[in-house]
């Protein structure tokens, strides 16, 4: 099965494979024909109705570098996951696009206008890359909806057992003394983390004391696993902002309890265990479609 997630794996390479095309847009292009007659587009395979085209498959096969039986798995795989996002009704709104590409802008330690500019100048298709990053999101949706509903399955006996072999996981400091610095401009942040010393334009610190009984376990753990004189990894504080906090010292002990580390734990087993759920899922799903080849 592990297959399967490392074919669906491939779906990210695929992204704007076939220009603007979706797939109502491949019914319409069926059967067309040079002038010697050949088919060049005629449908090769249909999953649950959905037409995969010889075009595409020739096309996955130069782009990813695989053979055509490995291509027409990783066309399945998108079949199989737009099929899912339909079903589970996953949208994805221009407002969310536009939040993401703001963040991925930045990530890459520039603004909005100017990141589209850089677009622009590269000759990218603004439509087709929000439509490539839509889909992004759809399948990162998806995915995470998936592992999501395992949280939801774990038993309350593997959580238990889980708590009682970790106990050292869930025995944390009472309170974290921490100088906090924060920024709008993640690239300034970075900067001043590998450069305490420096003063950064655009990044402000100042000491900060955190209990951290008053954080839920996941917080909690990012503290927990930072030592003494180090800085936590760079976080998303909202708001446009950035945050990362040096731990000067760790004060007192105490233990979460059990209800309390519940929801931490499932997710927990959940990350360990990912790829084999997302194995299970695809495959238990592919077993079910109904996949038809018209012509090999």
């Amino acid at each position: 099965m592990k297959k399967v997630f490392l074919i669906f794996s491939l779906l990210w390479c695929i992204s704007g494979l076939f220009g603007e095309d979706s797939h109502s847009d491949q019914k319409q292009k069926i059967q067309s024909k040079t002038t010697q007659g050949t088919i060049i587009d005629g449908i090769a395979i249909k999953v649950n109705g959905d037409p995969i085209t010889l075009y595409e498959i020739s096309q996955t096969q130069k782009k990813l570098k695989i053979d055509r039986k490995k291509a027409i798995d990783v066309l399945i795989a998108d079949r199989i996951k737009s099929q899912e996002i339909k079903r589970l009704n996953i949208n994805v709104d221009d407002a969310r696009i536009e939040d993401e590409i703001k963040n991925i802008a930045k990530r890459n330690g520039m603004d909005y206008d100017t990141f589209i500019a850089m677009l622009m100048k590269q000759g990218v298709n603004y439509g087709k890359y929000k439509d490539e990053l839509k889909e992004q999101i759809q399948t990162q949706e998806l995915l995470r909806s998936v592992l999501l509903s395992n949280v939801n399955t774990a038993g309350e006996t593997q959580m238990r057992d889980y708590y009682d072999k970790h106990q050292e996981e869930f025995s944390i400091p009472k309170e974290v003394q921490t100088i906090r610095y924060v920024s709008k401009d993640p690239e300034a942040l970075k900067k001043a983390v590998e450069n305490p010393m420096m003063k950064v334009t655009g990044v402000d610190s100042g000491e900060e004391k955190i209990s951290l009984e008053s954080l839920n376990p996941q917080i909690a753990q990012v503290f927990i696993q930072t030592k003494i004189k180090d800085f936590t990894p760079i976080l998303n504080a909202g708001e446009g902002s950035y945050v990362s906090f040096f731990i000067k010292d760790k004060i007192g002990t105490t233990q979460v309890p059990f209800q309390q580390a519940k929801n931490f734990i499932a997710q927990k087993l959940v990350e360990g265990n990912q790829d084999r759920i997302l194995d299970e899922y695809f495959e238990k799903i592919r077993v079910k479609a109904k996949i038809n080849t018209i012509r090999e």
